[in-house]
Formats: structure tokens, sequence, C-alpha cells
């Protein structure tokens, strides 16, 4: 498996917290990562179609959409840019079960969450997923 460099892998972040958008983004791009930021699941569906990202990381409460709705519809209508994705939420596992959801092989993060674990989710997600041809044959 082609282990990919961390700098200039693209992440592209959807969440509504304008704040923790902001630390998120200040963060990554520090840690060497290409990042496109967005605040509403309807600019995200616009970046989508003009950007390819290496990697997704998806709030899931969110007005209008939720990040799990965003997440299935992303995998229909953009199936052949589809990334690794990282979901991040106030909800556990199994709440998010409950409300009758499958986060299939999404990476999660609980919110609130330190920038170390965000680190260490992306680099495994990134590892799991190898180059982005290879996850799409995984799960694409």
């Amino acid at each position: 498996m082609k282990k990919r460099q961390k700098t200039g892998l693209h992440i592209l972040i959807i969440d509504d917290d304008e704040f923790l958008l902001g630390i998120i983004e200040k963060k990554l791009v520090l840690s060497g990562y290409k990042v496109t930021a967005c605040n509403n699941v309807h600019d995200a569906i616009f970046k989508l179609g003009l950007i390819r990202p290496d990697m997704i990381l998806l709030d899931i409460i969110m007005p209008d959409m939720n990040g799990l709705e965003l997440m299935y519809l992303m995998q229909l209508q953009f199936s052949a840019a589809l990334a690794p994705i990282v979901l991040m939420s106030r909800l556990n596992k199994r709440e998010i079960y409950e409300m009758g959801y499958d986060i299939g092989n999404a990476g999660y993060l609980e919110k609130p969450f330190d920038l170390n674990q965000l680190q260490f989710v992306i680099e495994q997600a990134e590892q799991s997923a190898g180059t982005h041809e290879e996850w799409l044959n995984r799960f694409g």
C-alpha cells in the first residue's frame, strides 16, 4: 500500500459551528494539510462539485440536512470523488444507531475532542484508507 505524505493532503471540513471550524482549519493548515472549510451543507455540495478532497471531516448535527444525510447524498451524487469520511458529533455511536443510521466504515470523533485526538483520527483514517483509488475499490 502506497502511503501518502500528509503535506498536500486535501481535507474538506463541514461544520456549522464556525468557531470550531476555524480552530480545526487552523490546526490542520499548521500541520501541513490543504484545507477547504464549509459552514453549511449547501456550500459543501457546491465545493464537492469543484474539488476532490482526500478526506472529509463531517459534523452530524447541522441545520437543513444532517451530516449523515449528506454522507449518503455524497455517496450517490459524488461517488467518483468520494473520500474517506470522519464524522464528528456530540452524539455517541449508539445514539446515531438508535436514530436509524449506519455510519458504515466512516471514522468517528465524539465532541468535545482535543486537537491531538483529531490528529490521531485523521492519521488512522488516512492509514486505513490507503490511496484514494484503493479506498474507492474497497468502499466506493
